[in-house]
């Protein structure tokens, strides 16, 4: 004898029409159980595929992070070159297709949790120089000059990087050669100070009095200028990038001649070359 379950169903029906009706919703079953496992492996597939995707555009975002060996011809290095161009397209594509949306430019700057200001301390209204270097602004000492009145004070060639300035005064003084990256100085007044030949590389200067200051041959990649007054300021042969130079070019305050240089601010800053206008 066969076990039921080999069986043709129709013998089964003839032999037992009970027990064919119950090995015909058993088979039921088994074939809805079936579809059900064919149609959530196609649903993951999609998924299956975007993590895929973004897994190869981490690798080649590594690789490209990564010091290694360099390509032993220019053969190899092209082909490289497409798999990092094949993987960068597919990330984009699985990012466009799981829905990740962009950051606002609002949220690109993060805001800096200050510590409170110890006023009580005489002594804490002078430039300190560090020994550490500037590379990420390190120090052993946080220099914290907010609300300093500082007029006419020298920092020349000395390294203030990460220093806090924050509604100080600093008008009139000297600046030049100064290494102040990553110095933060919002509604700081600097008028007709000297940045001459300085490093002030991711400055925060949103807000900040800076009439008739000399930006003569000074890095500012990366520095912000958000609502600065900037009339008669001097950005000669300063070291801006392009996107920098767009923001800076589109301050209505750009504007005037610096007394000291006589150079216009608004084409000093180079302006005039990418084609932009005075703002009115």
């Amino acid at each position: 004898a066969w076990p039921v379950q080999h069986l043709p169903i129709g013998l089964i029906a003839r032999r037992s029409p009970d027990l064919a009706a119950s090995s015909g919703t058993a088979m039921a079953s088994v074939m809805v159980k079936d579809s059900r496992s064919q149609h959530q492996q196609r649903s993951a597939r999609p998924r299956i595929l975007c993590a895929a995707a973004l897994a190869a555009t981490a690798v080649a975002a590594v690789r490209g992070m990564t010091f290694v060996e360099p390509p032993q011809n220019a053969a190899s290095s092209e082909v490289a070159s497409r798999r990092n161009l094949l993987a960068g397209m597919g990330g984009f594509l699985a990012v466009n297709a799981l829905g990740v949306q962009p950051v606002p430019a609002a949220m690109e700057r993060r805001r800096v949790a200050y510590p409170p200001v110890k006023r009580a301390d005489k002594n804490r209204c002078q430039f300190l120089s560090s020994s550490m270097g500037q590379a990420n602004a390190a120090r052993d000492k946080l220099q914290d000059l907010r609300e300093c009145e500082m007029q006419g004070s020298k920092a020349a060639d000395m390294d203030v990087a990460g220093v806090l300035m924050n509604d100080g005064h600093f008008e009139g003084s000297n600046f030049e050669n100064t290494v102040m990256s990553k110095a933060i100085a919002e509604k700081t007044f600097f008028d007709g100070a000297s940045f001459k030949n300085a490093v002030a590389d991711r400055v925060t200067f949103d807000g900040a009095s800076l009439k008739n200051t000399n930006f003569n041959n000074a890095v500012l990649t990366g520095s912000s200028f958000t609502d600065a007054n900037l009339e008669g300021a001097d950005f000669t042969d300063a070291y801006i990038e392009q996107y920098g130079i767009e923001a800076l070019c589109s301050n209505p305050t750009l504007k005037g001649t610096n007394p000291t240089t006589g150079a216009d601010s608004f084409t000093s800053a180079g302006c005039d070359m990418m084609g932009m206008r005075p703002t009115k």
